[in-house]
C-alpha cells in the first residue's frame, strides 16, 4: 500500500514514467486500454492485487486469468482490480507486462477509474475529489494525535518497529504481518476514540482514513455506473481492507485464496464465503462460474 496523494494535485517526485508515457499521478486518464465490450455488463468480478490477483512469479497477471477474462466476456463478465496502492504505483507494476487493462480500477481503497466505451479508464472526478477532500480534512484532524500514540506505543513496546510514510501521515509500515497485528490490537482503543475513523489496512501496510470511503463504497459506485446489482457482484480478497467490501454485499459472492489473513478466513467462514483450497484466483473463479453461470 503506497502513499495515498490527495486529489487533485501537481505533480512530484513520486510520479512514475511507464515507457514513452507521461508522468503518471492519482486523478488521471490511464495509459492501455481494456478489452473491447459490447452490450451490457451482466457480471463484475472485482479483485484485489497484492497477494490474491498478483503473480508471485511471471507476469502480473497470469496469461490463464486473462485468457478466463476473455472467455467469459461474451457472458456479460467484465472485471477490475480494487486495490490499497496507488495509482503510480499499481501501474508501474502492471502495465510492463499485462496486454491489455482491467475495465476498471479503484486504488488507495477509494479512487475510482472506470472504462469510458472505448477502453480508456478515466476518473471517476466527483466521486475521487469528495474522498479526497474528506481525507485532507481527516488528515488535518488526526495527524498530531495519531503521531502521539505511536510515540506512546514505541515507549511502552520499544521491541515493536514501524515507519511513517513521509508522504502520508496517517500511513505506517511494519517489517511484518506479526508487528502489524500488534500494533493495531494496541492502537484499536485509541481509533474507536476517533467517531468517523477507519483504519485500512493491508499485509504489513496500514493507513487511516475516512470510514465513509473504503473498497465497499468505491465498488458501490463502479457497480452502480453500470447498473450491476449485488447478486451478480463477485469479491476476492485476501486483506482486512477486503472485508470492507465483502461486508457491503453480503449477497455477492465472496472468496479468498487458501493463505489470505486468518481473520479474513474467519470471516468468510462465518458469512458463507468461499476459501480456495490454492493461491490465486483462478479456483475461486472457476467455483463461482460453476455455481452461477454453468
Amino acid at each position: 500500500m503506497p502513499p495515498d496523494p490527495a486529489l487533485p494535485g501537481p505533480p512530484d517526485r513520486h510520479q512514475l514514467n511507464i515507457s514513452s508515457e507521461p508522468a503518471l499521478r492519482e486523478g488521471q486518464s490511464l495509459p492501455g486500454a481494456a478489452a473491447p465490450f459490447h452490450g451490457a455488463c451482466r457480471w463484475l468480478i472485482s479483485l484485489d492485487y497484492d497477494g490474491t490477483l498478483r503473480c508471485r512469479t511471471g507476469a502480473p497477471i497470469s496469461e490463464a486469468f486473462l485468457r478466463l477474462m476473455d472467455e467469459w466476456r461474451g457472458l456479460g463478465v467484465r472485471w477490475g482490480i480494487n486495490t490499497g496502492r496507488a495509482l503510480p504505483y499499481l501501474l508501474q507494476d502492471l502495465l510492463p507486462g499485462t496486454p491489455v487493462l482491467p475495465d476498471f480500477i479503484c486504488t488507495c481503497e477509494r479512487y475510482a477509474y472506470l472504462d469510458r466505451g472505448d477502453g480508456v479508464l478515466i476518473p471517476a472526478a466527483r466521486h475521487n475529489e469528495i474522498s479526497a477532500r474528506a481525507n485532507r480534512t481527516l488528515r488535518a484532524r488526526l495527524t498530531t494525535p495519531f503521531r502521539q500514540a505511536l510515540e506512546g506505543i514505541s515507549r511502552s513496546h520499544p521491541q515493536l518497529h514501524w515507519q511513517l510514510d513521509p508522504h502520508d501521515p496517517l500511513s505506517i509500515e511494519t517489517p511484518d504481518v506479526p508487528t502489524m497485528d500488534s500494533i493495531m490490537e494496541l492502537l484499536t482503543p485509541l481509533l474507536r476514540s476517533f467517531s468517523g475513523v477507519a483504519a485500512q489496512r493491508a499485509g504489513i501496510y496500514m493507513r487511516l482514513s475516512d470510514a465513509r470511503f473504503n473498497k465497499g463504497s468505491t465498488l458501490a459506485h463502479i457497480a452502480s455506473t453500470w447498473h450491476v446489482p449485488a447478486t451478480h457482484l463477485v469479491i476476492l480478497g485476501d486483506g482486512h481492507n477486503d472485508i470492507d467490501a465483502f461486508s457491503r454485499f453480503p449477497q455477492a459472492f465472496c472468496a479468498a485464496p487458501r493463505d489470505a489473513h486468518p481473520e479474513v478466513l474467519d470471516y468468510l467462514r462465518r458469512s458463507g464465503g468461499y476459501i480456495s483450497r490454492t493461491p490465486g484466483v483462478i479456483e475461486g473463479l472457476r467455483h463461482w462460474h460453476h455455481r452461477y453461470l454453468s
